[in-house]
């Protein structure tokens, strides 16, 4: 593909700057919480403040990948799995680990720090491959590299709301990096594949793809994008589509042969990969009652333009003009993009709210369109600047508060332990010892909060230790609750347990077993005879099942 930006060095150098100080901002908040640990403390960080649930599991994702494994398996589920090309992000991120020495969460924040970096680079050259003018393409960069909606005003005043940009941190880029490494991953590849459409879609583009265009290029990064984030492709590759649908239904003739090759890049390659998925979740039971359960829906539509707030609202002048010219440079790509994912939201797919991921792209497109078009030329030169500084002062907030609010539990440990952001400290030295003397074969039966960790920092299988990735969680959870509340029944031997944790812990209700002597005489506890190990309040058995 021919040269699409025109970026000086100067240029490039202000941005490499400025995404370098927006990712050294995410590592803040975790320099601090790291830093609270000491040995001191009766309490320990595991190393994630934003969603620790879903965290832990990507910790156990890079821990089988270091492993030397190359399939995802339910590590958060007793019963053993063959494994599937699933959520290879992390299984390769493992590998990396293992190469060079590293800790899973070390891998971890330094694979965030990089996505999150290279996610912004791609931001800007999509926005210098848009526009010529310098300002029109900070514009995009700042809006969207540092914005966000107004979910921090309805948490004040609507707190039953769940506006997206608090709720949902892959549809903002900045709160995206903060949560974890393969949202910004995600949302660059699907940056880099706008860039090249933008100038494939242009008046006067005529090129079929080549090995010395780009063409292999589109069709290795919608093959990564299948396989790190089917959810991040699907938008995309279903905005194409309906871009050449609506081209043939307007001009009542097939689209340009060469615009049907670029797409078929995107589309046939990573064919294979949707399918491979659809077949393992329809025909392995484990992944199918896993799929199943995992249910993210998107709720309200006010949570969208909330969570959007106003980048949305500033984009209106440009959608209606885009509606009434849909011009082709440009215009008709992003209105397409724009509408197509907001009709996926509400599709009938039980991750609906994944996704989102990308949506602002188009969406701060018509932003700086109207501004640089529409609100520039109705605003007073002598106020122009006033009104970009508050537009950034109301866009910024929630942004501010995923920063902030995690903390929270850090700085309120008793929160932090009810949130699964720390565990005591007696419960991580027995997690270090599960992880010298277990298998990937052995199976741990654990309090719910402790069980998250177990898989993330230990090879072993856990009985319940997530309402996503265990199966059949909920009754797991019912079994695991009533076991340490003395129903014993048969759960040590229905699931293979070889290791068995008791210790002072907060149940899911809130109840507290602040009696470790009279817990210890219950008659679950009573079979399992002479403890193993003891940490302070936690002791670790070998299950007689």
């Amino acid at each position: 593909m021919q040269r699409i930006t025109d970026v000086s060095s100067s240029e490039w150098r202000w941005v490499i700057i400025f995404s370098g100080l927006l990712v050294a901002i995410t590592l803040l908040p975790y320099a601090w919480a790291f830093a609270s640990d000491t040995p001191n403390n009766d309490w320990q960080f595991m190393g994630m403040l934003a969603n620790p649930q879903d965290g832990a599991t990507y910790l156990a994702k890079i821990g089988e990948g270091a492993r030397g494994q190359w399939l995802f398996t339910l590590a958060h589920t007793p019963e053993p799995s063959e494994g599937a090309a699933l959520n290879m992000f992390y299984i390769v991120l493992g590998h990396i680990s293992h190469l060079i020495g590293f800790s899973a969460s070390l891998t971890y924040h330094l694979a965030r720090v990089a996505t999150g970096f290279a996610m912004y680079i791609t931001l800007y050259h999509l926005g210098a491959t848009i526009w010529r003018r310098l300002r029109a393409r900070r514009l995009f960069f700042g809006l969207i590299a540092v914005g966000s909606g107004l979910g921090w005003l309805v948490a004040l005043f609507a707190p039953s709301l769940h506006p997206s940009d608090l709720y949902v941190p892959e549809s903002i880029p900045f709160y995206s990096a903060f949560t974890n490494p393969h949202f910004p991953f995600s949302i660059a590849l699907v940056a880099l594949l706008a860039s090249m459409f933008i100038v494939v879609f242009r008046p006067g583009y005529s090129d079929t793809p080549t090995f010395t265009n780009g063409g292999p290029t589109v069709a290795v990064i919608s093959v990564v994008l299948a396989f790190a984030q089917p959810q991040a492709w699907l938008p995309i590759a279903v905005t194409l589509t309906a871009y050449l649908l609506i081209q043939t239904l307007r001009q009542r003739k097939l689209p340009p042969t060469y615009e049907i090759q670029w797409v078929g890049l995107v589309i046939l390659p990573a064919l294979p990969v949707l399918l491979y998925d659809l077949a393992v979740i329809n025909t392995d039971p484990l992944f199918k009652a896993w799929n199943a359960q995992n249910i993210t829906p998107s709720g309200s539509a006010l949570n969208y333009v909330f969570g959007f707030g106003l980048l949305l609202l500033v984009a209106i002048p440009g959608l209606i003009r885009a509606v009434r010219h849909f011009e082709r440079d440009g215009d008709q790509l992003m209105l397409v993009w724009l509408v197509t994912n907001a009709l996926l939201l509400y599709a009938p797919f039980n991750l609906q709210r994944r996704l989102v991921i990308g949506m602002v792209i188009p969406l701060v497109y018509f932003a700086v369109r109207s501004l640089e078009d529409y609100w520039f030329y109705r605003i007073s030169p002598k106020w122009r600047d006033a009104f970009l500084v508050a537009l950034f002062v109301f866009i910024v907030p929630s942004n501010v508060f995923a920063l902030l609010v995690p903390l929270v539990g850090i700085a309120n440990p008793a929160a932090g332990l009810q949130n699964n952001q720390l565990v005591s400290a007696d419960y991580s030295q027995a997690i270090v010892w599960l992880h010298d003397n277990t298998t990937s074969d052995s199976v741990v039966l654990a309090p719910p909060n402790i069980s998250l960790w177990i898989p993330a920092y230990t090879p072993a299988r856990v009985v319940y230790g997530h309402p996503y990735e265990t199966v059949d969680a909920a009754q797991k959870l019912i079994e695991v609750q009533d076991w340490y509340r003395g129903t014993c029944g048969e759960l040590l031997s229905k699931y293979h347990v070889q290791f068995v944790v008791i210790g002072t812990f907060p149940t899911v209700s809130g109840t507290t077993f602040r009696d470790l002597d009279l817990l210890s005489q219950s008659a679950c506890i009573k079979p399992l005879g002479t403890p193993l190990k003891t940490f302070g309040s936690v002791t670790i058995y070998a299950a007689r099942s």
